[in-house]
């Protein structure tokens, strides 16, 4: 678990190695104000959706490594950790996104600028509170952009839990 933000890249652009080559946007990918950590999946998950701190695990210590993809249905999977941005199968690792920004799976029309929580779709994100007042109703993110009329992945700002 990373202890400390070290700012390692400002730049917004690269240079291309090529002769004449025009410079190129480096994108969030590199954006070093993005903190991410390794988790170990227990189950299949893709680039973009939500990840969970999996408490359906019998060890404390596997509860705090292991993901699954987060969503209200079920209270093993509302410990919302962050995004994932690296694809893996059931005990695979994986990186995820904890603090900052990248594309996350966000459902239909979410406006910029909105919270973000879990929903009923297991690794997707909506700018529409859930009505109970637990821990899925606490924003896991922030919308960047508009998303327009049909689910898909969208810039957001993860906010930081740890």
């Amino acid at each position: 678990m990373a202890t400390t933000d070290i700012i390692q890249y400002l730049e917004t652009s690269a240079y291309s190695a090529l002769p004449g080559g025009a410079a190129e946007a480096v994108g969030v990918r590199s954006l070093n104000r993005r903190k991410v950590e390794t988790f170990i999946a227990t189950e299949a998950i893709a680039i973009g959706q939500v990840v969970s701190l999996d408490a359906s695990q019998t060890a404390d210590g596997d509860k705090g490594i292991k993901c699954a993809l987060a969503g209200t249905g079920s209270n093993d999977t509302v410990f919302a950790v962050g995004i994932a941005l690296t694809a893996a199968a059931a005990g695979e690792t994986f990186d995820a996104c904890i603090r900052g920004i990248c594309e996350a799976q966000v459902a239909a029309s979410a406006a910029k600028g909105n919270a973000l929580y879990l929903t009923g779709t297991d690794g997707q994100l909506d700018d529409v509170a859930p009505a109970a007042p637990l821990s899925e109703s606490v924003p896991v993110a922030q919308c960047m952009e508009d998303r327009p009329a049909s689910p898909g992945l969208t810039t957001v700002y993860v906010i930081g839990r740890f």
